[in-house]
C-alpha cells in the first residue's frame, strides 16, 4: 500500500500480525451455536483468509472519511458550515460512517469461521484512540463485524448489539503537528531535522504554490507578510489548502476554478513529503510515534504462540499517523 492512499483519505486495513500453526493440525472447530447466521455469514461460511494453522489476526484501519477540520476563509464549504458538514467538524461524513459498516462486513467475510459469530469478550478485543470519529469508526466496524442474531437480538427493531471498545493510549499520533502542542519534548526536537531538509528542498515550489493561492483564500496576506511567511507558516497554509480541497472531493463537491492549477498537483506531491517529513522523518519519531503500540502488539502475538492468551482477533481503530508509523516499523 501506498502512503498516497492514506493522503487521499482511503480507507486503510493493515492486516499487521497473523500467528499460524507451525503444524496442519486443524484448530478446534466452533461450539454450534443456538443463534441463526446473518445473510452474510451463510453464503460465506468460511472466510477466504481462514487456514487450518491461523491462530491470531491483528487489524488496523483509518477512521472513515471526514468533514474537513479547518479552511481557508473563503472556502464554499467551510469547516464550521453545518449545512455542509450536519455531523461537526473533522468528523465522520455519511460515506465515513458507510466505509466503516462496510469494512466491517468485509473483514468478517474474510475471517468468518476463524473468528465467532457470537461476540465473546476472550476471542475478540477493539481499540480506538480517544477522538470521536475514531470511536465512532470502531463502533461502526463492530456493527458490521457482528451483526446481533439469536439470543444477541435485544430489540426486534435494531439489529445492532452494544460491544466495548477500549482506549488505545499508545497511539502517539497527537504529537505529530507541528504547529500545534508540544505534547512530546523529544518527539519535536528530532522532527525538527526533516522539516528543515524538507522546507530546504522544496522551497521554491512551497513559495510559487502559496504565492499563487493566497489571494484566493481571504488569507489577510499583510498579516502574514509581517510574520515573514516563515517555512512552519508555509507548511500550514498548505494544510489547510489540503483540507479545503480533499475533503469536500471526497464528498462529492465541485472545487473552485483556481483551485485546478495547484490540486491534485502539485499539491498531492509537496503534502505527502510534509506529512512523511513531520511524522515519520526519522527512525526516532518512528519509535516514538508507534512504537509503543507496536511492542502492545508483539505481545499479543507472543501470548498466542505460548497458548497463554484466548483471543483470536485484535481491532484497532486509528489515524493516518497510525498506518504510516506502523507501516514505517515493518519496513
Amino acid at each position: 500500500m501506498s502512503t498516497g492512499l492514506f493522503l487521499l483519505c482511503a480507507i486503510t486495513v493493515a492486516v499487521l500480525g497473523v500467528v499460524y500453526n507451525l503444524t496442519d493440525e486443524s484448530l478446534p472447530a466452533h461450539q454450534p451455536s443456538l443463534a441463526t447466521h446473518s445473510e452474510l455469514i451463510a453464503s460465506n461460511p468460511t472466510g477466504s483468509r481462514v487456514v487450518p494453522t491461523l491462530r491470531f489476526v491483528v487489524a488496523v484501519s483509518r477512521h472513515g472519511k471526514r468533514g474537513p477540520s479547518f479552511t481557508y476563509p473563503k472556502s464554499p464549504y467551510r469547516h464550521n458550515d453545518t449545512k455542509i458538514w450536519p455531523f461537526g467538524v473533522g468528523e465522520l461524513t455519511q460515506k465515513g460512517r458507510m466505509q466503516m459498516f462496510n469494512l466491517g462486513k468485509k473483514i468478517r467475510s474474510l475471517y468468518n469461521g476463524f473468528l465467532g459469530q457470537i461476540y465473546r469478550p476472550g476471542e475478540f478485543k477493539g481499540l480506538s484512540t480517544p477522538m470521536g470519529r475514531t470511536l465512532q469508526s470502531a463502533e461502526l466496524f463492530l456493527a458490521g463485524l457482528f451483526p446481533p442474531t439469536g439470543f444477541q437480538m435485544w430489540n426486534k427493531d435494531l439489529k445492532w448489539q452494544p460491544i466495548p471498545v477500549f482506549p488505545n493510549l499508545l497511539d502517539r499520533n497527537d504529537m505529530v503537528p507541528p504547529s500545534g502542542p508540544n505534547f512530546c519534548p523529544k518527539y519535536r526536537e528530532v522532527q525538527k531535522k526533516p522539516m528543515k531538509e524538507y522546507l530546504e528542498e522544496y522551497k521554491s515550489e512551497l513559495d510559487k504554490l502559496v504565492e499563487y493561492a493566497l489571494p484566493y483564500t481571504g488569507f489577510n496576506t499583510d498579516d502574514l507578510k509581517s510574520q515573514k511567511m516563515g517555512g512552519i507558516l508555509r507548511v500550514y497554509i498548505l494544510f489547510v489548502l489540503w483540507e479545503s480541497f480533499i475533503y469536500p472531493q471526497g464528498d462529492g463537491l465541485p472545487l473552485p476554478d483556481w483551485s485546478k492549477k495547484i490540486f491534485p498537483e502539485p499539491l498531492t506531491f509537496l503534502i505527502k513529503k510534509a506529512f512523511l517529513a513531520t511524522s515519520i522523518g526519522t527512525d526516532l519519531q518512528i519509535r516514538y510515534l508507534e512504537g509503543e503500540m507496536f511492542k502492545e502488539m508483539v505481545e499479543h502475538m507472543r501470548a498466542k504462540e505460548k497458548n497463554t492468551s484466548s483471543e483470536r482477533m485484535f481491532y484497532y481503530s486509528g489515524h493516518d499517523h497510525t498506518i504510516v508509523g506502523l507501516q514505517a516499523i515493518l519496513g
